[in-house]
């Protein structure tokens, strides 16, 4: 299964909208490579579109666990000279197996040096995973290893003001709402927080039928919600059951739940992520963001995606 939508509609609509009059609640921005994997890109869209900043994934061809001491410096340097907020640190701790010890220490390593980054940026959020999904009764089973692993994250973060947001996502044991909660009730510790991306819940075998399903009982904990969308397809034989959509026409219904959202009171912040491509990328490629090959195209569906946005945020957002 293939993802992505290239017609002439969709670059009928990207040509003849103007975006530079647009401009978004403080609250919104982008994930680094869904635009692109340059910084000079990235500061004309930030400017083009009065964007506070940006949420730092992959960059400069590297993933972000592959992000060197240069680039990091180079990415202060501009931040601070544009007035950047870095709105949180994308970085891929605990997508492995549990069971994979030489694994789970080098994540452990890893997360120590997403420390070292999110404080070098002044950002206060790095984004973890909850290791590599299993059938309902292992995941539940799993639970307290993996809420003890999560507990060591808390420790090395002690003395920081860093906050751990735990993605919901599809290849891992947090995918839905509903699992959402259950490790949000298992992590009563307020560092610990869930970062939001419904779209994600379409990829899980099983889920609920609305993606949205649960979001009463986490939505105090939410630390941030990545914005996407994608509709549910019957997959070919080891396919993925989604496909990236433009955001607003997929199955995720994103005006009623960003009205949804404002009624909870939510206070905290949001990143387009992109993911669907004008120009066509694998699906599964639109899950592995690192380099040249995943941000080509994503400018121009960036746009089309923050038009469809801003088109959808209710009265005040």
């Amino acid at each position: 299964m293939r993802g992505g939508v290239s017609s002439p509609d969709a670059r009928q609509l990207n040509s003849k909208i103007h975006f530079l009059s647009m401009h978004f609640p403080a609250r919104f921005t982008v994930i680094s490579d869904e635009i692109s994997q340059d910084l000079p890109d990235l500061v004309r869209f930030v400017k083009e579109f009065r964007l506070p900043g940006l949420e730092l994934r992959s960059m400069f061809g590297r993933a972000f666990k592959d992000l060197t001491p240069v680039d990091i410096a180079e990415i202060k340097r501009v931040a601070r000279g544009e007035g950047w907020k870095i709105f949180g640190c994308s970085s891929p701790v605990f997508k492995c197996d549990i069971d994979d010890a030489a694994a789970v220490r080098a994540h452990l390593d890893e997360f120590r040096r997403s420390l070292g980054v999110a404080q070098e940026l002044d950002c206060d959020l790095i984004r973890v995973f909850t290791f590599l999904r299993r059938s309902v009764a292992e995941n539940a089973a799993l639970q307290p290893r993996i809420v003890a692993h999560l507990q060591a994250l808390a420790a090395i973060a002690a003395g920081t003001r860093v906050r751990i947001g735990v993605e919901n996502e599809h290849s891992c044991t947090v995918g839905t709402g509903p699992e959402a909660a259950a490790i949000c009730a298992a992590l009563p510790d307020p560092r610990f927080g869930i970062v939001w991306d419904p779209c994600n819940v379409l990829y899980v075998p099983g889920a609920p039928a609305d993606p949205t399903a649960g979001f009463a009982d986490f939505s105090a904990r939410i630390h941030h919600i990545h914005v996407k969308d994608a509709r549910r397809v019957t997959p070919a034989p080891g396919a993925l059951q989604g496909v990236a959509m433009p955001v607003g026409l997929g199955d995720i219904g994103w005006r009623a739940h960003l009205a949804a959202i404002q009624r909870s009171g939510y206070a905290g912040n949001f990143s387009l992520e992109t993911h669907w491509r004008v120009i066509q990328i694998a699906e599964a490629d639109l899950h592995l963001p690192a380099g040249y090959g995943f941000s080509r195209g994503g400018e121009e569906a960036s746009r089309v995606c923050l038009h469809n946005l801003r088109e959808l945020l209710p009265p005040a957002a």
